[in-house]
């Protein structure tokens, strides 16, 4: 499944990966610039978190507060192979929580549970190319 969008209609965007996804656990792929983190934004506001969304680059997890349960957000673009196991990620896939992960390539074949990968390409026009992938 694949959508066309602009930075005008990020929310339809982030309104397909919801109607669209299978899992609560969120994977994000794409160059830097591509928008990951601002469609993580809206994503955010759309499952009913209340608060500021920021990208955890430094802090490599973020929670946020939602109105049902808290959402984790996750950056592993600076984690290395050998520190995974000590960050305890994949604690966080247990269970129901509601899971999103920018930069996933580095654990996405350790990952046992369902979940939904989101690629975006960037054009050279301002629009980009989100691609769904749901695992089962």
């Amino acid at each position: 499944m694949e959508i066309e969008y602009d930075l005008s209609s990020i929310k339809m965007a982030s309104e397909f990966i919801l109607k669209n996804s299978t899992s609560n656990t969120f994977l994000f792929s794409g160059i830097i610039g591509a928008g990951k983190t601002t469609l993580i934004k809206q994503l955010c506001k759309d499952m009913g978190v209340m608060d500021n969304v920021n990208s955890p680059t430094y802090s490599i997890i973020n929670e946020y507060l939602s109105k049902d349960r808290p959402v984790f957000h996750m950056d592993l673009f600076r984690v290395k192979k050998e520190e995974i196991n000590n960050l305890g990620l994949f604690e966080y896939l247990t269970g129901e929580n509601k899971v999103i992960i920018e930069w996933p390539e580095i654990i996405i074949n350790q990952i046992s549970k369902d979940y939904c990968h989101i690629k975006i390409d960037y054009n050279n026009d301002n629009m980009r190319t989100l691609k769904i992938n749901n695992s089962i």
